[in-house]
């Protein structure tokens, strides 16, 4: 009696999950998109340049029209694909909302070099991809001198990337310079000093003990003492002092 009870119910249970879920998947095929809500990871990064205007343009510019469309009608997959083609978005993500909203999830692209030489002006970004400027202006370190675009992708990347994540480089060096024997020079916002690299080999350890000098050197002597700064050689940091003019 208890095994046929159980059946009955189970049956039952399972007969009033089919009947609501038909009954309500046949009301949401009929529901229209409110509105469109889109959200940018790096909303509160200062280098802010794919904004939501920017992809409702991209929206417009391919005939999207969300709004007011069945839901149903709306090819979330395409929307994707159109806005994951521009140059300087990474990655979206689009869905439908239980109060019938279209979301879209924007992840751009993070440059953190612009590299101008006589030839060519584009920027990097953080995976090494040749970003084009467009109509954007990044205050980004530049990267000036004898840069192919290999040269550009393997090597000026790491070293781009850690000044760009540090809080101390990122404010302090405005320009990358690679001279003819592809070694580095590096001009900082404060101090007029040249910061010679050398190779972008071990360019962590260069700039960590660029640090210590700042904080043990500089800070007692003065930011202008020096002309030159040189860190190529291994765990030294080799001065060059500014000439004194002689009456």
């Amino acid at each position: 009696m208890k095994t046929a009870l159980k059946i009955f119910l189970l049956v039952a249970i399972c007969g009033y999950l089919v009947f609501a879920l038909t009954k309500l998947a046949r009301p949401a095929e009929e529901l229209t998109c409110k509105a469109i809500d889109i959200s940018i990871s790096d909303s509160l990064s200062p280098v802010r340049f794919v904004t939501e205007e920017y992809v409702y343009g991209i929206l417009s510019q391919n005939k999207v029209y969300a709004e007011g469309q069945k839901l149903s009608n709306i090819h979330l997959d395409e929307i994707e694909q159109i806005l994951t083609e521009d140059p300087y978005i990474r990655t979206a993500s689009c869905y439908c909302t239980a109060s019938s909203h279209l979301s879209i999830d924007i992840t751009p692209e993070q440059p953190v070099l612009h590299v101008m030489t006589d030839k060519e002006d584009y920027y990097l970004d953080v995976q090494g991809s040749i970003m084009p400027i467009g109509d954007f202006n990044i205050d980004l370190c530049i990267a000036t001198g004898n840069i192919s675009k290999q040269f550009a992708t393997d090597y000026l990347i790491g070293l781009a990337s850690y000044i760009h994540e540090s809080e101390l480089w990122d404010s302090q060096i405005e320009q990358i310079h690679v001279n003819d024997s592809a070694h580095v020079e590096l001009f900082p916002r404060v101090g007029g000093q040249t910061i010679m690299l050398g190779t972008v080999d071990d360019y962590e350890r260069k700039l960590r003990n660029l640090e210590a000098f700042y904080k043990k050197g500089l800070s007692l002597v003065g930011w202008n003492k020096y002309t030159q700064i040189d860190l190529s050689y291994r765990d030294q940091v080799i001065c060059k002092k500014k000439e004194t003019s002689k009456h």
